[in-house]
């Protein structure tokens, strides 16, 4: 008669695990979106990607305005600023790692964040010893390491330096995508049955559009190629920034609060690694190659560390009660 109970017990974190994996895949899917749209002017991606964004999320709460007043204004300011922060301040972090040390250095960089979310949220919600919780994280952290480049992300191009200051920006970067994993799942937490879930991902929708505008300078001052050039640059380049909004940004957020909602951030941290071995596998499709001997043992890893902690939290969990 044991058996009911547990699947019960574990049908909700069978579908938050399922949403965020859901989520980062899609995000994974948005780095191949530079590559795409090459050489148009990245800045413009971001901004077309958040302009579709905003669009959709104004539409949905334009239709859910009864769902956007139970939320109140104080949760609606909260959804906004993680949608800037979360989104915008993120990538310009991670955009100024990337041009001062290196873009192996900036992305081998974010490998902090699945650390170190798992142990600042399990200072806040206590959900694993530390000592088992140790294990997952190592595994983990190697596995993106060699993903992402290994010992050549800090031997990379730049000078000294440059890499110090690389590497301060991409610890950054780091920090602010661990607070909006971290503060958007307490927040959802405290706001109980007033989040409706597609309500919130339009109001972080609406705060990451409005934060994209601190970049229209940039995109009219970088290089590269105009999106406008010709209509042979202009509609694959629309068609990106489409597929980015709807798939990379609303999907992928939307799978994300389903996920908070169910699980954890002490194990929603080291499923975030899971977006760099997506990502990889998307690239290599792109480029139609096999992976290097690293970068399949480190994807090997990686699984295996996000499986460990879900094994790690599924035994630490309190039986029902009877």
């Amino acid at each position: 008669m044991e058996q009911p109970g547990r699947l019960r017990r574990s049908a909700p974190v069978l579908v938050g695990l399922s949403a965020a994996l859901a989520a980062t895949a899609l995000w994974g899917f948005t780095f191949l979106g530079p590559a795409a749209v090459a050489p148009v002017n990245i800045y413009y991606l971001v901004l077309g990607r958040y302009a579709v964004f905003g669009l959709m999320s104004v539409a949905v709460l334009a239709s859910r305005t009864d769902r956007l007043r139970a939320l109140g204004t104080r949760n609606v300011l909260k959804a906004l600023h993680l949608g800037v922060v979360g989104y915008i301040g993120f990538y310009l972090l991670l955009s100024m790692s990337a041009s001062a040390g290196g873009g192996v250095l900036a992305s081998t960089m974010t490998g902090l964040i699945p650390v170190m979310v798992a142990l600042a949220s399990n200072v806040i919600e206590k959900v694993l010893r530390w000592r088992s919780s140790l294990l997952p994280i190592a595994v983990i952290s190697v596995g993106l390491f060699l993903v992402n480049g290994g010992v050549a992300a800090f031997t990379s191009d730049g000078g000294g330096g440059d890499r110090l200051a690389g590497a301060l920006l991409g610890f950054a970067a780091s920090l602010v995508w661990s607070y909006f994993v971290i503060a958007n799942r307490i927040v959802m937490k405290r706001a109980g049955s007033v989040v409706d879930n597609t309500t919130w991902t339009a109001c972080i929708g609406f705060g990451a559009f409005c934060g994209s505008l601190v970049l229209l300078p940039a995109a009219a001052s970088a290089g590269g190629t105009s999106p406008f050039a010709d209509a042979g640059t202009l509609w694959p380049f629309l068609a990106w920034c489409v597929a980015l909004a709807v798939l990379g940004s609303w999907c992928a957020t939307w799978f994300w609060n389903i996920a908070s909602k169910r699980l954890p951030s002490t194990v929603m941290g080291p499923i975030i690694g899971m977006e760099a071995v997506f990502g990889a596998l998307f690239y290599l499709l792109w480029e139609g190659r096999m992976p290097l001997p690293q970068e399949f043992w480190g994807g090997l890893l990686v699984i295996g560390g996000v499986f460990l902690c879900v094994v790690v939290f599924d035994r630490a969990r309190p039986a029902p009660a009877k």
